[in-house]
């Protein structure tokens, strides 16, 4: 399973992920909408080849600090959630695209 590019864990009922997930290091897309994950394992943070997050539908309330570490994300759905603080973290690095998208969703539920 190190090797797994791909892991699509959504409409499980999940109340959360296991800290095993940031093991994965090969992945690249990570697609865990629609369970009852309310927190984010630290560990999330070590997926340096993650592209892809989608974490929409769920029950999270904040993001684990480091997240902006992962220079190849560039696609985010935090949709859905209960995520009343801003992006902050995210803002360190180079994922303008993917706060503006999350930002203009947002706005649009508004």
């Amino acid at each position: 399973l190190v090797c797994l590019r791909e892991l699509d864990i959504s409409h499980n009922a999940l109340k959360e992920m296991p800290d095993s997930i940031g093991e994965l290091e090969y992945l690249v897309h990570l697609i865990a909408n629609n369970n009852d994950i309310s927190q984010l394992p630290k560990s999330i943070t070590s997926l340096r080849n993650l592209q892809h997050l989608d974490l929409s539908e769920n029950r999270l309330k904040s993001l684990p600090a480091g997240l902006h570490h992962l220079h190849l994300l560039k696609d985010i759905n935090f949709d859905g959630n209960f995520l009343f603080e801003p992006l902050k973290d995210l803002c360190r690095g180079k994922q303008l695209h993917p706060i503006l998208c999350y930002l203009e969703s947002a706005n649009e539920r508004d």
